[in-house]
């Protein structure tokens, strides 16, 4: 990889953290951005990157990260991740501002390249790439979710810069991401645990589309080499459903399986989940935008990815143990 400063957004949460150890071993100069010392200093034990630490919605905290000669390569990972739980206000805060202090930053410091973390979920209602990722224009207003209106926002953002000032940025579009790796207990993280431990009451007949975040890693020298600027990439696998995961898991762990509900049984379920939620003050099972997103198309397009890259997803089985190993050698949750 080419000589320089690799700066990773977000290196303490899920893509981040991976991304980042897969730069150390590299052998690339590495800084990090995070908010937490505590967490930090749990994710990088032997090898860490050079760490800032600060506010991603704060400009001069993110211009921190670009001190020395450089020449800087960025991965701006950092997001607010909800299944709705979460308020408007907030993801506007965190991804949209964040962002928009990212990129401007990149410009005024002459990054060389902004490799921009979105999501598949930032679609717009209604619109499914093409094999090429040709036809994705940001469209907020047609949003499904606030978490997608925030990821369409920042795109918007991103591709706004390559075109009035020339960044050097593409997109990397995620869908469902799993593997080790999860210290920040992701829903589906959640998910696995709650169903080892016998509190996941039942599934629900649908999924969405998940890949192994590692399998993206291993790539990451050849999208810093050949991502096109101002182009959209799509990272994922082919359609699963939650089911499919869970049988990996009840292999594993002899854990019986459970219940599996239709998904109107799901939506009438949607009211008691919600004052459970906020009557225990925990993060609900399930919500309405995150039943929106199992309804949706996600035999997404990588013809791209694959041929430009060499990226070629494991199979699902595989992740899933070696997720749930993960979270056993973390001691996140009982064996």
């Amino acid at each position: 990889m080419d000589k320089g400063t690799y700066i990773v957004t977000g290196c303490t949460g899920y893509v981040g953290n991976v991304l980042t150890k897969k730069l150390l071993k590299e052998g690339c100069s590495v800084r990090g951005f995070a908010r937490s010392r505590a967490k930090f200093e749990r994710v990088f034990k032997d090898e860490a990157p050079q760490a800032v630490f600060g506010d991603i919605s704060n400009k001069s905290d993110v211009d921190g990260l670009f001190e020395g000669d450089g020449p800087f390569y960025v991965i701006h990972t950092v997001a607010k991740v909800s299944i709705g739980e979460d308020s408007a206000a907030e993801l506007e805060k965190v991804t949209v501002e964040g962002t928009k202090n990212v990129a401007e930053c990149c410009i005024e410091h002459g990054a060389k390249k902004l490799l921009h973390i979105s999501s598949t979920e930032a679609f717009a209602k209604g619109y499914f790439p093409d094999s090429e990722l040709k036809t994705y224009i940001p469209d907020p207003a047609k949003a499904r979710t606030d978490y997608a209106r925030a990821k369409s926002e920042a795109d918007k953002i991103v591709l706004d810069a390559v075109n009035e000032f020339g960044l050097d940025a593409s997109i990397l579009m995620l869908a469902g991401v799993l593997g080790p790796g999860d210290y920040s207990n992701s829903h589906m993280s959640q998910v696995f645990i709650d169903y080892i431990n016998g509190r996941l009451p039942a599934s629900v007949n649908a999924g969405y589309n998940d890949f192994d975040v590692r399998d993206f890693a291993n790539v990451l020298p050849a999208v810093f080499e050949r991502a096109r600027r101002g182009e959209s990439y799509i990272f994922a696998h082919e359609p699963d459903k939650i089911n499919d995961c869970l049988a990996v898991i009840s292999q594993m762990t002899g854990c019986k399986r459970v219940p599996t509900l239709p998904l109107w049984a799901a939506y009438a379920g949607l009211p008691f989940l919600y004052l459970t939620a906020k009557a225990t003050k925990k993060r609900p099972l399930y919500t309405l935008a995150a039943l929106s997103s199992l309804k949706e198309r996600a035999d997404f397009p990588i013809e791209k990815t694959k041929r430009e890259f060499g990226y070629r997803p494991r199979p699902l089985e595989e992740t899933v143990r070696d997720h749930v190993n993960f979270l056993i050698e973390q001691g996140m949750v009982r064996t």
